[in-house]
């Protein structure tokens, strides 16, 4: 029986693995672990586990991706020998998660050191060196707007050797791209985008971020042959995954630049659940700012716009019928709101200050 139920699993993975990250991969995911449940096999669980807090974060449900390797973890910390096999995919995926971990306000600073502590702990266990802690502490101080902790953990990562915990060579490219997104040095940023746009891809990476955080740098360089073109080549790649939702919001405030108003319109429309669904706050957060940019903007022109917006919306009209500031209005408390808790955490005023900057240019 238990045989039976281990190639239904497997098949259902390979069936999943095969397929773009988003929300179709995580459900073959989900029913491989739900038939693991079945079979009370710990070492059909633990696996099936993984795969689901891997897929849920690649399709933008990173709350799966908590839950299921917090489980993980405590069962790993029990018997290490028993899953080492699996250990490299655990530490992986733990990886992964510190790096977007910035994304809750809920999750304290301290609370991120002590995971990052845990992490360490498991990496110098195995023998692996120090670069990847400096990475990941990077990735979360870029992102609460701590410079000085960037950059030294920046030069800190670059002096310790690659092994087979390190972010791919690509990822590491695309995350450089960031660290001087971060810093505002434009033309070394564009200057890294650049390479990294006109690299041959690879088969298991692709810059989906790159496209859409250099459109601001060139757009202030008036490079805007090379930005249109990048704006939608880098929206055919992130419209179907709900993962890319801060992308989007980069989208919107590049369009709103170039007084392309109807298409950014558009994007708000087609993409406003996942804002309202995420559980992702800095990423609700990016994807309203550069919303409530884009809606003072034609407030003046048009106080009434007909917007096809879904149901949930706090303040849907059946007449599809809206006032522009009425809107302006809903969205101004939310990122409000999203900005204190984001500035309590972090110590600073990144989130109020620095972000809603860098969305209107």
């Amino acid at each position: 029986m238990t045989g039976d139920i281990s190639d239904q699993i497997y098949d259902l993975q390979v069936e999943a693995y095969n397929l773009p990250n988003g929300e179709t991969q995580l459900h073959l995911y989900e029913a491989a672990l739900r038939l693991a449940e079945r079979s009370r096999d710990l070492d059909l669980i633990f696996p099936a586990r993984l795969y689901v807090a891997c897929g849920a974060g690649n399709s933008g449900y990173e709350e799966k991706t908590m839950a299921e390797l917090a489980w993980c973890l405590a069962v790993f910390e029990k018997d290490r020998e028993r899953f080492l096999d699996h250990k490299k995919f655990l530490l992986s995926i733990l990886k992964t998660f510190l790096c977007g971990v910035s994304q809750y306000p809920h999750v304290t600073r301290d609370k991120f050191d002590q995971l990052l502590g845990q992490l360490d702990s498991h990496l110098r266990h195995f023998g692996y060196s120090q670069r990847t802690i400096h990475y990941v502490r990077m990735s979360f101080a870029r992102s609460i707007g701590d410079r000085e902790t960037t950059i030294a953990s920046h030069d800190k990562y670059l002096e310790y050797p690659r092994d087979e915990m390190s972010h791919k060579v690509p990822a590491e490219a695309e995350s450089e791209f960031w660290y001087y997104w971060f810093l505002e040095e434009t033309e070394k940023e564009v200057e890294t985008a650049i390479k990294i746009l006109t690299t041959k891809p690879s088969k298991s990476f692709t810059p989906h971020d790159t496209y859409s955080g250099v459109l601001r740098s060139l757009a202030l360089l008036k490079q805007y042959e090379e930005a249109d073109q990048y704006q939608q080549k880098g929206y055919r790649l992130i419209r179907d995954n709900r993962k890319f939702l801060e992308l989007v919001g980069f989208q919107i405030a590049y369009l709103l630049h170039r007084e392309r108003t109807a298409p950014a319109i558009r994007m708000f429309e087609r993409h406003l659940l996942w804002g309202l669904e995420t559980h992702d706050q800095g990423s609700r957060y990016i994807f309203y700012v550069a919303a409530q940019h884009l809606f003072t903007a034609i407030a003046q022109e048009k106080p009434v716009h007909k917007l096809n917006l879904p149901p949930s919306f706090p303040v849907y009209q059946d007449s599809s019928e809206y006032d522009v500031q009425q809107i302006i209005d809903w969205l101004e408390k939310e990122t409000s709101s999203l900005a204190a808790a984001f500035d309590q955490r972090n110590g600073n005023a990144y989130f109020s200050v620095d972000l809603p900057r860098l969305l209107k240019y």
